[in-house]
C-alpha cells in the first residue's frame, strides 16, 4: 500500500535503533525490570498510530510492564523483514503486504488491526464528479504498482464500467498535485485523512469515495505483525505482545474518547503541522474504532480479501490464513 503523509522526511531516520529483539531479562532483585519490546512504525509518525503513542505517554504499557521503543523505519520497505529476522519484535504494516510476506515464507503473522478500515480512495475535486459513475471520459491519476490496476478494474466493474471508458495517467506519488493542478479530474490510492485533508486545507470541497464502497472487499489498513515462530516458542514473546495489543486497544480508546490529548500527545511526535494534524487527528479517530472495537480482526474479511488478491493476480496462489493472521493474542471480547 501507499504509504501516507508523502510530502514529509522520514523523522527519526537518524536515530533508528535496532535490536537484536526483546528478551526476557528480570533484574536480581525483588522487583522485576520491565520487559523491553520494539515496534517499528510502516511510516513517520502520524494519527494513525495515536494508539500507541497514548498509551506510552499515559503510562498504559509501563503499567503492564512493558518499556517500548517505537522506531520510523529508515526504508519502508523492511520491517516485515527485520521482524522476520527478529531484529524487531513487532511493526506496523499493511494487510496485504502481510499476505505477500507469507507467500515468500517469512514467519510474520497480523495480531492486531491498527487502522481496521480502508483508508484507500478516489478523491475528485471537480464538482461535476460526485460518484464513481462520472468518471467516464475522466483521467484518473494512479501510483503505477500493480494494486492500483487491480483496485480500478474492481470499482469500474462495480459500476459498469472499464478502463476502455477512462484515461489512466501514472503520476507516481503525486497524486494530490496531479489532482490540485488539473493534471487529473480523479486519482485513486490516496487516503481520506490525509491527502482529503490537505486537499481542505488547500481550500477545495473534495469529494472521497473509500475503495470499499465500490466493489472491493474491505480489508485493515493497518496492522500490527508478530514474529510467528517466536510467538510459538517464546511464552516471554507472545506474553509481551498480548500486552503491547491490550496496551495500545487502551490507549486507541482513550484517543477516541478524549481528542484533545490524542493531539497533544501526536504533537510532542511530529513534526507535521498543527493545522494538518490537528484536522488530520479528528479525521482518523472515528476510523480506529472498528464494528468490535478497536484492535479487533475478522479472519472472514481477511479470507475474502487473499481470495480477491489471488483472483485479481496480486498473488499466485493462496496462502494459509491462519499463517497470515492470528486472533490468539487478542483479548477475549475480539475472539
Amino acid at each position: 500500500m501507499r504509504k501516507a503523509i508523502l510530502t514529509l522526511a522520514l523523522i527519526a531516520a537518524t536515530s533508528l535503533v535496532v535490536g537484536t529483539g526483546a528478551q526476557a531479562r528480570h533484574s536480581t532483585t525483588a522487583a522485576p525490570a520491565a520487559e523491553s519490546l520494539s515496534l517499528m512504525l510502516d511510516w513517520t509518525p502520524n494519527p494513525d498510530h495515536v494508539g500507541f503513542y497514548v498509551a506510552k505517554d499515559q503510562g498504559i504499557f509501563a503499567k503492564s510492564g512493558l518499556n517500548v521503543s517505537i522506531h520510523a523505519p529508515s526504508d519502508a520497505t523492511t520491517p516485515l523483514k527485520l521482524v522476520a529476522l527478529g531484529r524487531i519484535d513487532v511493526a506496523i504494516s499493511y494487510e496485504q503486504e502481510v499476505f505477500y510476506a507469507n507467500a515468500k515464507h517469512l514467519p510474520v503473522s497480523v495480531v492486531a488491526a491498527v487502522v481496521p478500515r480502508p483508508l484507500n480512495s478516489f478523491m475528485a475535486i471537480e464538482p461535476s464528479i460526485r460518484s464513481l459513475r462520472d468518471i467516464k471520459g475522466k483521467t484518473i491519476g494512479i501510483t503505477g504498482v500493480p494494486s492500483d490496476y487491480a483496485t480500478l478494474d474492481t470499482a469500474l466493474a462495480s459500476v459498469g464500467l472499464t478502463r476502455h471508458d477512462i484515461k489512466i495517467v501514472s503520476v507516481g506519488y503525486n497524486l494530490l498535485p496531479a489532482l490540485l493542478a488539473h493534471r487529473v479530474d480523479v486519482v485513486v490510492g490516496v487516503y481520506r485523512n490525509v491527502e482529503a485533508v490537505q486537499a481542505k486545507l488547500a481550500g477545495f470541497t473534495p469529494r472521497v469515495i473509500p475503495v470499499n464502497t465500490v466493489g472491493m472487499p474491505t480489508y485493515d489498513e493497518l496492522v500490527l505483525v508478530a514474529n510467528r515462530t517466536r510467538l510459538d516458542s517464546d511464552p516471554t514473546y507472545r506474553a509481551n505482545v498480548r500486552a503491547l495489543i491490550a496496551g495500545m486497544i487502551s490507549g486507541t480508546s482513550l484517543a477516541r474518547t478524549n481528542p484533545a490529548l490524542a493531539l497533544s500527545v501526536m504533537q510532542k511526535e511530529t513534526a507535521l503541522s498543527t493545522k494538518f494534524l490537528t484536522a488530520s487527528t479528528a479525521a482518523t479517530l472515528p476510523l480506529l474504532g472498528g464494528t468490535r472495537g478497536p484492535g479487533c480482526l475478522n479472519t472472514r474479511e481477511w479470507a475474502t480479501f487473499g481470495r480477491w488478491l489471488v483472483a485479481r493476480g496480486l498473488l499466485t496462489k493462496p496462502v494459509p490464513l491462519t499463517d497470515v493472521v492470528r486472533t490468539g493474542e487478542l483479548p477475549s471480547g475480539c475472539r
